[in-house]
């Protein structure tokens, strides 16, 4: 028993390390691997690589904790993005978006057990599920704030008023839901294929090498869906096994005891039979 719980403090303490690793170094991508883009306050990195490989490895909770940590060092370290760390939230909501899209593509619907194609289609719904949370955000609440320099949303006309006239200086006339579409969607779509294809690159060509023995891997992202509930149906027959031994050794242990019970009061008697006889 003390060896187990040795060895589980051990991976515990290992993991640890491991996600305040790889938050560190989400960290710095976050900061210094920015890629710009053709409207000027746009650029994006590739930190959310090292939030999804988190993911594969450990599992949801473990990437929200590097999503929000490398956030907050960012904030910490660089002093935040715009106004009301706009740019902070706004990187953290990215991170979150694939998280959630790596939950439904691998937990819900398995694509990532079922070959090539469907981790494909997998990245897809990745892409546009990232693509349309970050876009629908910018329209609610992110754009106004950041172009106005104080906390607002669409639903206040003159803050949309602003923002419009704000793009229309730079080319972008076609209101304010389609200029903020015009300018976010496609800049979302290219990050998120550029998230995904990094992620693709260094775990599933480098990294899963090393982790095809964890059993969360093997449960989510290793094999097929048949193989798994074969595994978990065999492990199912193991436990009603194991169930049953116990139970068996239960009841013989049950009926050496019933005997020895009975052997007990015979040697009493037997013994106060000879004492009367000596006597």
């Amino acid at each position: 028993m003390q060896k187990e719980k040795r060895k589980y403090a051990g991976r515990l303490v290992s993991r640890m390390a491991t996600v305040a690793v790889l938050a560190a170094l989400g960290a710095v991508f976050m900061t210094y691997a920015k890629i710009p883009w053709v409207i000027p306050w746009l650029e994006f990195d590739v930190s959310d690589v090292v939030v999804l490989i988190v993911y594969a490895m450990y599992g949801a909770w473990p990437a929200v904790a590097v999503a929000v940590i490398k956030a907050a060092v960012n904030l910490l370290v660089y002093g935040g993005s715009g106004i009301y760390f706009i740019g902070d939230l706004t990187a953290l909501l990215s991170s979150l978006s694939f998280i959630f899209g790596l939950f439904l593509t691998s937990h819900v619907f398995k694509f990532f057990k079922r070959g090539l194609w469907f981790r494909l289609l997998g990245y897809v719904v990745i892409i546009l599920l990232e693509a349309l949370i970050l876009t629908g955000m910018n329209v609610l609440f992110i754009t106004p704030t950041y172009l106005t320099g104080a906390y607002t949303t669409c639903f206040h006309s003159e803050s949309v008023a602003q923002v419009e006239q704000a793009l229309s200086g730079m080319g972008y006339d076609k209101g304010y839901f389609l200029s903020i579409n015009i300018i976010y969607l496609p800049f979302n779509l290219v990050k998120g294929l550029a998230v995904c294809a990094i992620y693709e690159i260094i775990f599933n060509r480098l990294i899963f090498i090393l982790m095809q023995r964890s059993s969360f891997m093997k449960k989510y992202f290793v094999g097929t869906v048949k193989e798994s509930r074969e595994q978990e149906k065999s492990l199912t027959e193991e436990e009603a096994e194991s169930i049953l031994l116990g139970n068996e050794e239960t009841a013989s242990e049950d009926e050496s005891d019933k005997n020895a019970s009975q052997i007990v009061p015979n040697l009493d008697k037997a013994s106060s039979h000879s004492d009367r006889v000596s006597k």
